[in-house]
């Protein structure tokens, strides 16, 4: 047993902990009392092994080296930057530079020898084209383990990868331990990842590469740094979960980027907090006609992973190559996500998470699932800046606590999207402080805190202040068909107008459907005022830790009170809903408020206790019916046409950046009136800070011409996911609001 001390470094670059571990070029240590130095190549930078294991080549650590140690320098992949999230608020010379460092680098189906470490590679064999029965461990942060880029076919088997320290940005796959990129080709199987470390990714797939999972465990556990430690790391993205998810969590899983695609069969995939399987600024489905993700028989969930134990009980058990593993869902996150227009399809799998299964973002994402068995503990589906969207469940059996589906729109930023469900089993249990019999489908104001560096929102719920307005966001629909479901359908928009379309069809649904208002609750059911200020945890500086489910020192719960609303009932303003029924029967349990409700027979509705429906307009097989009052059983129907005037803003479209800058856009027509029907906006937010968007008149509206106000506008030359828009508008220095207005002839 030798011991070895790293003495000092000399780094290429120093303005970030980042760079101090991944820009080492010399280093100078003592083995056993002898001082040596060693100096890295010109272009390679130096990495530590110790006992055929890369450690941290950092002054002042210290190691028992067992058998063998080497300082080996490895040729920088890549190097990118400087780059750093659009809100880190980072100095352009302080942001941080990506110097990619890898045990094995496979480029075109060839080995890359000065890029690579085989030192670091234990056991079995690999070459050009396959690696079998290797282990591969990582004890220190921004590490890669295998990089394999421009179309090389790769075969990982019988394998085992270990990664203990923080990665740098999973959104690039810096850190990773297996990084698929550029038309690569890969199959992973009978092998086990797992990772130990902020957003330490144990996979990551982009740039058209294709990743196939068979039979394999991927495990993510949450960073072990100290506070100190966490609070200095500074990767080029987030280290932590938006905030305005409602969630926690610091590391991710995988993560499937632009037209890269996740196949996995047959799997364990799990993360302590954060996300399991997620893609993240991806293509859309429309232009890659590809499935993001596809997985077939995966078990997967946020929480604790090990090899089960003979009499201990698990959420979960799944036996992988021989190897039986007990789940049990805890901690805070979502098992998957989609955005930018993705779609992902989702066949008998079992998903479990403390807080929601999936959450659809941006862009006109889809998700399919079938045949399977999902368990929420808050809500099982959100979709935030949507912009239209499908969740499409089939034969599925769901349980969840609070709601089914919540769709945020309005103010902060505008989105619509759909559900279907067929067949499905949907059940609430467990204790709900925001519903006695569940939320089916909610479209509510939404609480989205802003970009991913912002860690506070303040409660700010003022339906009773709303107006009626003509500016619109687009319908969201959804449809209940073959089963019967049980629960409530809300409306509770209040600052644009957007309705929500509603079909039961060859199905019973038991619940109450209404425009209504809603305020926060907190886990007590009690009702938060506005101006209360919740915070995300940024780790306890009294326990010295980082871990939000610590039992001293842990988080305060604000994240959980982020999309936790409780509606009331109310007459309709901007917040429409369109009841049909087709071959259906609907239970009513309470009062409430349509615009339009549409049967086939007056027998089709039936309540147990007398109740009250206010409606717009009745439509009894395909008739409608005058204003007044109709009686079936217990249940009341007022018909009451009576619409409600309002005025014409001229807003066509607003939201915020992730640079947290507020956009609207304007319609005016040539002699000065707004016209909020003039167009729509396809748009989308970037990370650059910047909204890429096209104007799209509606029939008979031409645009005669746009000006913009606190930012600038020009033509989009971006290409990828970006390339379907027509421009782009940049706030200027120090601005917070930006507006386009566009003048339109008619």
């Amino acid at each position: 047993m030798k011991t070895l001390e790293i003495i000092r470094t000399d780094v290429a670059n120093t303005y970030t902990t980042t760079a101090v571990a991944t820009t080492v070029i010399g280093a100078t240590y003592q083995i056993d009392g002898t001082e040596q130095t060693v100096s890295a190549p010109e272009g390679q930078t130096l990495v530590l092994v110790v006992d055929g294991a890369q450690e941290n080549l950092i002054p002042g650590a210290s190691y028992e080296v067992k058998e063998e140690f080497e300082i080996a320098s490895v040729g920088v992949f890549r190097v990118g930057g400087p780059s750093a999230a659009p809100w880190s608020g980072a100095k352009e010379e302080e942001k941080v530079t990506y110097y990619f460092r890898q045990a094995l680098l496979v480029k075109d189906g060839k080995i890359i020898d000065d890029c690579s470490i085989p030192q670091l590679i234990q056991g079995g064999s690999f070459d050009a084209s396959c690696a079998d029965g290797i282990t591969l461990t990582s004890n220190a942060p921004h590490f890669n383990g295998i990089i394999l880029d421009d179309g090389t076919k790769y075969e990982i088997k019988n394998s085992k990868f270990y990664a203990k320290g923080d990665g740098s940005d999973d959104l690039s796959g810096w850190g990773a331990s297996i990084m698929a990129d550029n038309k690569a080709v890969v199959d992973i199987i009978d092998s086990y990842i797992e990772t130990e470390g902020c957003i330490r990714c144990g996979l990551y797939v982009d740039n058209t590469a294709v990743v196939t999972v068979k039979d394999s465990v991927l495990y993510s556990k949450e960073t072990p740094d100290t506070l100190e430690e966490y609070h200095n790391l500074t990767p080029a993205m987030m280290k932590r979960v938006p905030f305005a998810l409602g969630i926690e969590g610091t590391v991710r899983t995988l993560n499937v980027m632009a037209d890269g695609q996740g196949i996995f069969k047959d799997s364990v995939i799990v993360s302590t907090g954060w996300g399991a399987i997620s893609c993240d600024s991806g293509t859309a489905y429309d232009i890659c006609g590809t499935y993001c993700l596809d997985c077939d028989n995966v078990l997967s969930g946020i929480g604790t992973l090990e090899v089960a134990q003979e009499g201990k009980e698990y959420t979960a058990v799944r036996e992988i190559g021989g190897v039986k593993y007990g789940f049990t869902v805890c901690g805070s996150g979502y098992v998957s996500y989609a955005d930018s227009g993705v779609h992902n399809r989702y066949k008998n799998v079992e998903f479990y998470s403390p807080d929601y299964i999936q959450i659809m973002g941006s862009g006109r994402s889809g998700s399919e699932y079938i045949d399977s068995y999902l368990y929420a503990e808050h809500n099982a589906f959100m979709t935030q800046q949507s912009a239209g969207g499908t969740y499409e469940l089939a034969n599925t059996k769901i349980d969840t606590v609070d709601a089914l589906l919540q769709i945020k729109s309005g103010a902060a930023n505008t989105g619509f999207s759909n559900i279907i469900v067929d067949n499905c089993e949907i059940n609430f249990s467990g204790a709900s402080t925001r519903s006695k019999d569940g939320i089916l489908v909610e479209l509510v104001e939404s609480d989205d805190a802003g970009n991913p560096g912002i860690t506070t929102y303040t409660i700010n719920d003022h339906a009773d202040e709303a107006e009626a307005t003509l500016s619109s966001v687009t319908d969201s629909n959804a449809t209940l068909k073959n089963g019967a479901y049980k629960g409530d359908i809300y409306n509770c928009i209040y600052n644009y107008r957007q309705e929500l379309n509603v079909s039961v069809e060859n199905a019973t649904l038991t619940g109450t459907v209404s425009s209504s208002t809603a305020v926060h609750v907190d886990l007590d059911g009690k009702v938060v005022p506005n101006g209360t200020v919740l915070n995300a945890f940024l780790g306890s500086k009294e326990y010295d830790h980082i871990n939000y489910n610590a039992e001293q020192g842990g988080q305060s719960g604000d994240c959980l009170i982020i999309g936790r609303f409780c509606h009331t009932a109310a007459p309709m303003l901007n917040n429409p809903i369109n009841l049909t029924l087709k071959d259906a029967k609907w239970v009513v349990t309470g009062d409430g408020y349509l615009q339009n409700l549409s049967v086939e027979a007056m027998s089709d509705i039936a309540a147990e206790a007398a109740v009250t429906i206010n409606v717009k307009k009745l439509t009894v097989a395909g008739e409608a019916k005058p204003d007044g009052v109709y009686t079936e059983g217990n249940v009341t129907i007022v018909v009451d046409s009576t619409v409600i005037e309002a005025a014409d803003n001229g807003i066509c479209g607003a939201g915020q950046t992730y640079g947290n800058a507020a956009y609207t856009f304007f319609a005016k027509t040539e002699d000065g009136e707004l016209d909020s029907k003039a167009f729509t906006v396809k748009r989308q937010n970037y990370i650059d800070g910047k909204l890429y968007y096209t104007i799209l008149p509606a029939d008979g509206y031409t645009i005669v011409s746009t000006s913009s106000e606190g930012g600038t506008i020009s033509k989009n030359t971006a290409g990828g996911e970006l390339a379907i828009y027509e421009d782009v508008i940049a706030p200027g220095k120090g601005e917070t609001a930006m507006s386009v207005t566009a003048i339109v002839k008619r």
